[in-house]
Parts: C-alpha cells; structure tokens; sequence
C-alpha cells in the first residue's frame, strides 16, 4: 500500500478538563453556617439584625427575578409586534411600505 497515508484516520486527542462549578448561593448559605457556628445569637437586637438581612436578601431575590421576567415579557412582546409587521407586509406586498413609512416619519 503505497498510498496508505490517504485513508489514514487521525487519532481523537483526549483532554483531562475537570469542569468547575461556582454556586454563589451555596458560598452564601456556607458564610451563613460559619457565622452562626461562630457566633451564638444570645440578645434580641442580634436575632432582628439576622432576620432583617435574611428579609433583605429575599426581597433583593424577588426583585432581581421579577426584573428579569418583566425584560423577557418585553422581548416577547416586541418580537410578536415584529411578526404581525412582516406578516403585514408579505400578505399586503411590499408596493405599501413607502406608504407606511411616510406616514410614520
């Protein structure tokens, strides 16, 4: 075989990548653990000061979620607008988008 290099297959190289995961919630929670290991909660302003920052951090959740829902609702909406214009225009013809542009600007 003198040509045997041209049904040569090459050899799959093989990688040792071990993927790396970050949780920022579960960094969070272990802080919490250690604080409250370390710590031990005797007076009453110490119990209000926890709460009130579990309470923040919860509400501060809440409206980072509800952002996010309100920027894909928008999206959605604008992307169903953009469907029934092109709908619009490639069941009526093209000849009206002169006549549509002229009558918005």
């Amino acid at each position: 075989m003198a040509f045997g290099f041209l049904s040569k297959t090459g050899k799959y190289k093989r990688f040792n990548f071990v993927p790396r995961y970050y949780d920022e919630r579960k960094e969070r929670l272990e802080l919490k653990r250690k604080m409250y290991q370390e710590q031990e909660i005797d007076s009453d302003s110490q119990r209000t000061a926890f709460f009130r920052d579990s309470l923040q951090q919860s509400w501060n959740r809440g409206k980072i979620v509800r952002k996010q829902k309100q920027s894909a609702n928008m999206r959605i909406l604008i992307l169903i607008l953009l469907i029934i214009v092109l709908g619009y225009f490639v069941f009526n013809g093209l000849d009206d988008v002169d006549q549509v542009i002229k009558s918005i600007f």
